[in-house]
């Protein structure tokens, strides 16, 4: 049994459970619809438990140490099965939100995988719970699925997430570590995130949610598949773009120019991320952009550009640490986020060379800030939002999508154009 300490992003989700029932909400509840000709729902199952069978951390779970300190279990005591379920579709359309309830965490794994069978069509649901698994682990998930459905062998990942974790926390005081720490804290202490919530206590409400779709029809102007560029300098090019226009959206919603917002980036060492490793190695980080309308595009988009690899030099000093060290009380520690996906991560599931939909259950209930994801997919980039009920209008999360997809679609165009000639209402 292989047990090991929580890093400071797990410690942080730890803190949101709810400690008398150790039930946690941070999850991702994604579905895939095949259709029943192409994949039987025994055929699924069987290779969705092989999996969970072959690989250890599938099992991951918390336990509870004699000092009453938590730690992260690998041990396959800790069983995973694939449950099945047998309905007509119209029962899983009004049964969806079923599957998307919080995680024990001493009590079951971290991830939950479910089979459902119904007239036309063999449904793979799973809920990761989001302290042990992040996006890019969704994904391995699926290929994995997919390889032993088309007869390749499940591999296990091993024991590298524990030795991520244990690497990470023996960084802490080092010289790259005190380094990261002063530059951090010199960059925000004193600011708090910017927000346009309607209150500053967080009370649960139901998830409102906006989208916007920015579709390629309208950025002709662009080329994202030119061969000038690499698949990955166009998406690095993109991401810098849209976390720009997303400064610019709430900037211009909050009625500020220094803006101040949540980003994620995965902490892992590895440049290309390591990808066998299914953990949660999303760092939450921190950026500070100022939208001053004097400026010009080219300098907003260098001064992102250089925000987010500043965050990057810094992930070695976690959020959770920042949040201690400029002494930010909780009720100030939430705020407004955004964070682009990388094509692929969980948008589609490649079945027997077919690639299907990947579609989300949501929480009804949220005490969440804003919440912006942009995705890059094949119609275009879409900019979902959401947010607590209780914390914004729709009219609110409708606006934030829209202006940080117009902001976009200008911030590719003439670089040296004033912020200030930007007009969109």
């Amino acid at each position: 049994m292989n047990i090991y300490p929580l890093n400071s992003t797990q410690e942080d989700m730890l803190r949101e459970s709810n400690m008398e029932t150790m039930e946690n909400g941070f999850q991702v509840t994604p579905y895939f619809e095949v259709p029943a000709n192409r994949l039987s729902a025994d055929d699924m199952a069987a290779a969705c438990q092989k999996f969970l069978d072959t690989n250890h951390y599938a099992h991951v779970h918390l336990v509870r140490q004699e000092n009453g300190q938590f730690m992260i279990s690998e041990s396959t005591d800790m069983p995973n099965n694939v449950y099945r379920h047998k309905m007509k579709y119209s029962e899983w359309k009004t049964r969806q939100s079923e599957f998307a309830r919080p995680f024990k965490l001493l009590g079951e794994p971290g991830v939950r995988v479910n089979v459902i069978e119904t007239e036309h069509h063999t449904i793979m649901c799973i809920s990761y719970c989001h302290i042990f698994f992040d996006g890019l682990s969704m994904k391995l998930f699926s290929s994995a699925i997919n390889n032993i459905i088309n007869g390749h062998d499940a591999e296990d990942q091993d024991d590298i997430a524990a030795v991520m974790n244990r690497e990470e926390i023996e960084s802490y005081g080092s010289e790259a570590y005190q380094r990261a720490k002063q530059v951090v804290c010199e960059k925000f202490r004193g600011h708090k995130y910017t927000d346009i919530c309607r209150q500053t206590n967080n009370p649960w409400g139901q998830t409102l949610y906006a989208c916007y779709l920015l579709d390629y029809d309208r950025m002709k102007h662009i080329r994202l598949n030119a061969g000038a560029m690499s698949e990955e300098q166009q998406h690095t090019m993109m991401t810098t773009i849209c976390v720009a226009a997303y400064a610019m959206a709430l900037g211009q919603m909050a009625g500020t120019t220094d803006v101040v917002f949540m980003t994620t980036n995965h902490g892992r060492m590895d440049k290309r991320l390591r990808g066998n490793v299914l953990g949660c190695f999303l760092k939450s980080l921190s950026l500070r952009i100022d939208v001053n309308p004097e400026q010009s595009v080219a300098e907003l988009i260098g001064q992102t550009r250089a925000a987010l690899f500043g965050t990057m030099r810094t992930l070695i000093y976690p959020w959770l640490h920042q949040m201690r060290d400029l002494q930010v009380p909780p009720e100030d520690q939430l705020g407004t986020e955004m964070n682009v996906s990388g094509a692929g991560i969980y948008e589609y599931c490649d079945i027997h060379g077919i690639d299907y939909p990947v579609y989300h259950i949501e929480m009804p209930e949220s005490e969440e800030h804003i919440f912006l994801v942009v995705q890059i997919r094949e119609e275009g980039l879409t900019f979902n939002v959401e947010g607590s009920e209780a914390l914004y209008t729709q009219e609110q999360l409708d606006t934030m999508a829209r202006l940080s997809g117009e902001y976009t679609l200008q911030l590719i165009g003439d670089q040296s154009k004033k912020l200030k000639d930007i007009h969109i209402e």
